[in-house]
């Protein structure tokens, strides 16, 4: 029993970077905007986590510091995919690219070329989970009823679905999309600054390692609802879990192949749930008025 317990924290714990990338992905792409950046997102968001919090001296207000350094990534997103129009995948991919070398050199600049710099990070409550885990499963109630109970929700998802009918009312298709993005980005962001300083107490190179790409199918695998992203991210959470238990176990299987658990459970349920996903009408295609 105690083993399963242990199993079980650690299944949480090490899902709860990508869940707020998934239900960041998640507010983006049922505005219409796909994102494939996610992964340079959660990198800028780890980075910026750890900067924030050697700056500040204190792990909150270097989460508030990820928030603005997230929401500027989102409008420079928003600005090349909503605004110019850009081709949403290859803006995406660019990201991913782009914030490997950014945080890259900035992290040297900072600290050096081998720090083994550690900073305090969240910490535990009564010895449980830090408060980012509670927020991160309270997140998927609040999206839920914010996207299907409110108004603002109801704009997000139309404009993702029928960006014309949004726009003969009245309403900027634009603006809605700037927002969702620059929403998504600073909870794709904290995700990452949780895999900084809320699993680790540092930040390394190109650490989110296919956390925002995993993120990305546990949408497409939960239907874009906040309730299937949250059954999609602990099954993953489940199998980089298991990862870790068979190296502990000095399992005789291969290294290499116990690393590759997640990301090719990635790669079968993307392709037996990809097509039948349910994702918004207008995913990745941008709005021009008068057009669509």
């Amino acid at each position: 029993m105690a083993e399963l317990i242990s199993f079980i924290g650690t299944v949480i714990n090490i899902s709860i970077p990508i869940l707020f990338a998934a239900l960041g992905v998640l507010v983006m792409q049922l505005s219409g905007v796909l994102n494939i950046g996610a992964e340079g997102m959660m990198l800028i968001g780890a980075f910026a986590g750890m900067a924030g919090t050697w700056i500040f001296g204190n792990v909150w207000l270097g989460a508030l510091f990820v928030a603005a350094v997230s929401a500027l990534t989102g409008l420079l997103f928003a600005f090349f995919t909503v605004t110019m129009k850009a081709n949403q995948t290859v803006v995406g991919v660019a990201f991913n690219i782009l914030s490997t070398g950014l945080t890259t050199t900035l992290f040297r600049i900072l600290f050096g070329m081998n720090s083994g710099e550690t900073l305090t990070g969240f910490q535990p409550i009564g010895g449980a989970f830090s408060l980012p885990v509670y927020i991160g499963f309270g997140a998927v109630v609040l999206i839920t009823l914010f996207m299907y109970k409110t108004r603002p929700g109801l704009m997000i998802r139309a404009a993702g679905e029928h960006p014309k009918a949004v726009d003969s009312v009245g309403l900027s298709v634009t603006g809605i999309r700037y927002a969702a993005t620059m929403a998504g980005a600073v909870i794709i962001g904290f995700g990452g600054m949780y895999l900084s300083m809320g699993i680790l107490s540092f930040f390394s190179e190109e650490m989110v390692t296919g956390r925002g790409y995993i993120a990305l199918a546990a949408v497409i695998f939960g239907r874009y609802t906040a309730a299937g992203t949250l059954l999609a991210v602990l099954v993953f959470g489940a199998g980089e879990a298991a990862v870790y238990r068979l190296q502990a176990l000095g399992s005789a299987v291969p290294s290499q192949l116990i690393l590759m658990i997640p990301y090719v459970l990635t790669i079968l349920i993307v392709a037996g749930t990809g097509r039948r996903s349910g994702g918004p009408a207008a995913l990745g295609e941008p709005y021009r008025k008068g057009e669509n």
